[in-house]
């Protein structure tokens, strides 16, 4: 049987202009300029293979991608924990 990871992360401490900064760096966000366009940017944690199960909460789908996963909510300053069930 094969077991899930999951990662959950803790954004408190943190001023609502980083978190919202954090956000925006992990998961992107829609860049739109006065209705002309509408630009989706990619964020950190679209390369890897994972799902969002609550927020704050993500269940990885391999465990080869959770080193680059810890890179990234280190750069960032965020912190987590790890369990596998």
């Amino acid at each position: 049987m094969l077991g899930k990871t999951i990662i959950i992360y803790d954004l408190n401490g943190k001023s609502q202009k980083e978190k919202v900064r954090i956000t925006k760096k992990l998961y992107g966000y829609r860049d739109k300029s006065n209705y002309e366009y509408n630009y989706d940017r990619k964020g950190l944690l679209n390369r890897i293979n994972l799902k969002k199960a609550r927020k704050m909460v993500l269940e990885l789908e391999s465990k080869k991608d959770l080193p680059e996963l810890i890179s990234i909510f280190k750069e960032l300053g965020v912190e987590a924990e790890i369990a596998r069930i």
